[in-house]
């Protein structure tokens, strides 16, 4: 099995920050690399589940005030399709 490719990222940073930064990472026994890995995957997480937050909210406003126009794009769609389309949102978002 092949590995993933790989890809770099470099940053600009202040050297206080930079020099602060990997004396901690190492004391805690990690590695720069890794952190930031971390913290961009819980990033993008972060962002998914705002990103479906809104989403919810913006459906609730609509049904709330039953904007027909905005309805318009799901008023051909069965209940099934719906219930299909909120588990496939649902499995990103998780």
């Amino acid at each position: 099995m092949s590995k993933p490719k790989q890809a770099s990222i470099h940053i600009r940073c202040d050297e206080k920050l930079a020099n602060e930064f990997k004396q901690v990472v190492e004391q805690n026994g990690y590695t720069k690399s890794l952190i930031i890995r971390e913290m961009m995957q819980e990033y993008i997480d972060n962002s998914k589940k705002l990103n479906l937050a809104s989403q919810q909210d913006t459906m609730a406003k609509v049904i709330k005030t039953e904007d027909i126009d905005k309805l318009e794009p799901l008023k051909d769609i069965t209940a099934d399709d719906l219930l299909k389309l909120a588990i496939r949102m649902a499995e990103k978002h998780i």
